[in-house]
């Protein structure tokens, strides 16, 4: 099986169309994907949507994964990026975590 930075890389090489293929193999690595997945999102905003995606399955797979998921989905609320603040805050919402309104705006002006 390919290292998790091994997998990581490759998902921020792919074209969009292939990097479902890589969801399972990552996700395989369970909490420890969370991070590495979160900081990805962050460096390339065309992640967001599918790094959230991937976390919210993993939350809902791993009942340990949901406190870190979590954090790093809240951290993806303030991204620069609208989708990617759009698919956190929704992801959040069906993992039963609100987002209050003040906070989503006070992302949104701060990133303006």
């Amino acid at each position: 099986m390919n290292s998790l930075q091994a997998q990581l890389a490759e998902l921020a090489a792919c074209a969009p169309a292939q990097r479902i293929d890589l969801r399972e193999p990552i996700l395989a690595h369970g909490v420890a994907a969370v991070a590495p997945l979160a900081a990805l999102a962050a460096e390339n905003p065309e992640l967001g949507p599918a790094v959230t995606a991937w976390l919210e399955v993993l939350a809902k797979r791993e009942e340990e994964a949901k406190t870190p998921v979590v954090a790093a989905l809240r951290a993806l609320v303030a991204s620069s990026q609208e989708e990617t603040r759009r698919h956190a805050t929704g992801a959040l919402g069906r993992l039963g975590v609100s987002v209050s309104a003040s906070r989503a705006r006070r992302a949104t002006v701060a990133k303006a």
